[in-house]
């Protein structure tokens, strides 16, 4: 039987200090002459080998089964698990983490050679005098274990039981393994309530065997490897392929898996992957197998099958692993991606068979804004100061102009006040959160998911409820407050729910629930919400029901961002390095009336811009901001231009058959809407990067249209004639203008302003 010894050399020269170097050292395990351990570097080798050594005796008393010790080397972890089976103990090393090694596996090592060893270290060991109190009562306490009498421990001889196991075939591929499991050696207990603990185990899961890879009759064997580990990486294989086949781009990766690499690549569009199986890279005979034409669904849906059928063989012999951290980890991610491939495998689009009735609750005009009102011809425009306020912590995201009245969000409160004095109406308390600004009131949604409606007149509490609060993605919903509708607020709940809210009474009327987490993102078209979750799915509902009336999917996930004009519906779908898309979809039916490619990614957060027969989108790269036209009615490229033209913050809006661009590098652009040529640009002076606004949307009132850079300027959109300069030192991070063109700012110090609209003078005649 293998011989056992600990060596403990002291390395002073490693520790940060003179009074911790007799601490310091190297603490390796040696059977048979060999090192099997890492060196184990600045850490405190005599505390270790005191943990070993009482891990060691509670073995052999037969407290335990398994023992663990942990050695921190440098930037990893390495584990020395022990394992007693009859008068034998098991020895494995490994490096946990994300990409664990094996080093040693189930080494055996007889019991009595482990315990003088361990008293052999001990005694050789250097303890100094100034070694802490507690590191030398441990030493003590180490010893005195060790060779105290083990009382007989009848143990038995194999606690394993030999598994193969075969997925079913999915595109011709299927997993397979061939390896010996653990079994409980003792029988479920009942446990005290309050005391159940989970554990990250790896040690538990590391069993060895023979993984089986076959694709049409041609089989690979990838022999000696640890399937839970080949299960954890072939999983993140899998989520890289299905986006690499999402985006349409393409990809080269490998695993390494002991010996053997397990790799897939393809090219570019939506060609499928081929998977390859090489050996011979520990020093042997390099041999390769590929697997060509295999869809990445069907990869991915094949690791699903064999991840699932290896997490019910661990848990089906062994009890304790229905709480080890480890195995549930492994298994939440595999059900996150088996409702990917699922989604993916499942029938495409939906469409509705009866437009008819969601068509009477369409809207009466489009998106395009006009340039008409009173300001769109005549002299210049002057503001006059009217009030200051300071609010502490202020939230800009939730300050809002309604009516008469200005709700002001904060942190620790909500207030009212009056917009043409300032004075506070009143003011309530409030956690933070975020608010939707509806006709019944202002509700305010909290971190814990308490929905508080409050009416706008008079602060008073209308209703309070309560829902799943989100994890991420902050507060987002959709008012519904039209003749012949439910008046609710359709809100995101928890991680995959939408919720609608009664505005009255404040029940429940009905909530959507998906399929997998998604960040929601609401858009009300009429009777329909249509719905996007940052997946390849863009949903429509009934705001009445909740009930699906169309569904739209692509192989990318869609923007939140869509624009809406009479009958259509125009989204951009795409992913990060990959090909993004153009779509036209009716609002009523669902049907996709065309989709349009395009190499650029879309500036984030801006819709397309329909500007008469054509659409817009916003395209970015490093260079900066661009933007590219096609005809709506057939997708044909209208103009471009390319990134760059534009700093990379931009924010578009179309007014007549323009297209302004207000940037964050102070430039103010106009393109025509049919030709794209430049009709005018202004460069706003003094646009330093700390005076950057956090918004740059222009807002368009009564024919004059404000501009927010570093102070607000306005300009007259027809022909760009700079007519009006707002006198104030505030950066507009917000910007709100009334239907009398008073002009109210916020600062994110915490700083409001207001300023009137100066008369206007007209000539009499």
């Amino acid at each position: 039987m293998s011989a056992f010894h600990v060596v403990v050399r002291s390395r002073p020269d490693r520790a940060p200090s003179s009074a911790l170097s007799p601490l310091y050292g190297l603490f390796d395990v040696i059977v048979d002459g060999v090192n099997i351990t890492a060196r184990i570097s600045d850490g405190f080798a005599l505390s270790l080998l005191a943990e070993t050594a009482h891990a060691v005796a509670n073995l052999a008393q037969g407290r335990t089964e398994r023992a663990i010790v942990q050695l921190y080397a440098d930037d990893d972890v390495w584990e020395l698990a022990l394992e007693r089976t009859a008068d034998d103990v098991r020895v494995t090393v490994f490096r946990s983490g994300p990409a664990p090694e094996v080093a040693v596996h189930e080494r055996p090592v007889a019991l009595a050679a482990l315990r003088s060893g361990l008293l052999s270290a001990l005694s050789d060991a250097e303890v100094p005098a100034n070694t802490p109190d507690i590191t030398k009562a441990a030493l003590i306490a180490a010893r005195s274990a060790l060779e105290n009498h083990w009382p007989p421990v009848h143990r038995p001889v194999s606690d394993r039981i030999r598994v193969a196991l075969t997925t079913t075939p999915r595109g011709g591929l299927s997993l397979g393994v061939t390896a010996d499991f653990r079994r409980a050696t003792k029988s479920r207990t009942p446990e005290l309530r309050g005391t159940a603990v989970e554990r990250a185990d790896l040690h538990a899961l590391l069993v060895r065997g023979d993984v089986s890879v076959t694709v049409r009759e041609r089989t690979a064997i990838i022999p000696g490897a640890y399937p839970f580990l080949v299960a954890e990486r072939l999983r993140e294989l899998a989520e890289e392929a299905l986006d690499a086949a999402s985006a349409g781009r393409a990809i080269f990766r490998r695993i390494q898996l002991g010996d053997f690499r397990v790799g897939v690549r393809r090219g570019p569009g939506e060609g499928p992957l081929d998977v390859t199986v090489s050996s011979g890279y520990g020093g042997g005979e390099t041999k390769s197998i590929t697997f060509p034409a295999i869809e990445a669904v069907d990869f991915a849906g094949a690791t699903v099958g064999f991840a699932r059928r290896l997490v019910e063989t661990f848990r089906a012999h062994d009890f304790k692993q229905e709480r080890n951290l480890r195995l549930k980890c492994l298994a939440g991610a595999i059900d996150a991606l088996a409702d990917r491939v699922e989604e993916m495998a499942e029938e495409g689009s939906v469409t509705n068979p009866e437009p008819d009735s969601y068509r009477s609750f369409a809207p009466r005009r489009g998106l395009a804004s006009s340039a008409r009102g009173a300001w769109a011809h005549g002299g210049k425009m002057r503001f006059v100061p009217r009030w200051v306020a300071t609010v502490p912590n202020v939230d800009l995201k939730s300050t809002f102009l309604c009516g008469e009245r200005i709700v002001v969000g904060a942190s620790r409160e909500i207030a009212c006040l009056d917009r043409n004095t300032g004075s506070v109406l009143w003011r309530a308390p409030a956690l933070r959160g975020g608010s939707v600004a509806t006709p019944s009131g202002i509700a305010r949604i909290e971190p814990d998911g308490k929905i508080v409606l409050r009416d706008l007149d008079t602060g008073s509490i209308r209703f309070s409820t309560r829902i799943t609060p989100r994890a991420a993605g902050g507060a987002t919903g959709a008012v519904v407050h039209t003749p012949g509708l439910p008046r609710v607020l359709v809100v995101a709940e928890g991680d995959r729910s939408i919720t609608a809210l009664d505005l009255v009474t404040g029940d429940v009327r009905w909530r959507h629930s998906g399929r997998r987490p998604a960040a929601y993102k609401m858009r009300r078209a009429g009777k329909l919400l249509l719905v996007t979750g940052g997946d390849s799915t863009l949903a429509a509902l009934d705001v009445a029901t909740g009930d699906v009336v169309w569904r739209v999917r692509d192989r990318s996930p869609f923007s939140h961002a869509m624009s809406l004009d009479q009958d259509s519906a125009f989204v951009v779908s795409g992913t990060p390095g990959g090909t993004s898309r153009l779509h036209h979809i009716d609002v009523w039916t669902g049907e996709v009336r065309f989709s349009a490619s395009f190499d650029e990614a879309p500036l984030a957060g801006q819709a397309p811009l329909v500007v008469g027969d054509l659409v817009a989108v916003a395209t970015r790269d490093a260079s900066g901001t661009g933007i590219r036209a096609f005809h709506r009615k057939n997708a044909a490229p209208a103009w471009e231009h390319a990134p760059g033209l534009l700093a990379p913050l931009a924010s578009f809006l179309v007014v007549d058959k323009l297209v302004l661009a207000n940037s964050g590098g102070g430039v103010l652009l106009c393109l025509d809407g049919a030709t794209g040529a430049i009709r005018y640009n202004h460069v706003f002076s003094g646009s330093a990067g700390a005076d950057q606004p956090r918004r740059l949307e222009p807002v368009l009132r009564s024919g004059a249209l404000f501009v927010p850079q570093h102070q607000v300027y306005v300009v007259r959109p027809r022909d760009g004639d700079l007519i009006g300069t707002l006198p104030s030192d505030l950066i507009p991070d917000l910007l709100r203008v009334d239907e009398q063109c008073s002009v109210y700012t916020g600062e994110e110090s915490g700083h409001l302003a207001a300023f009137a609209a100066a008369p206007r003078l007209t000539l009499v005649r």
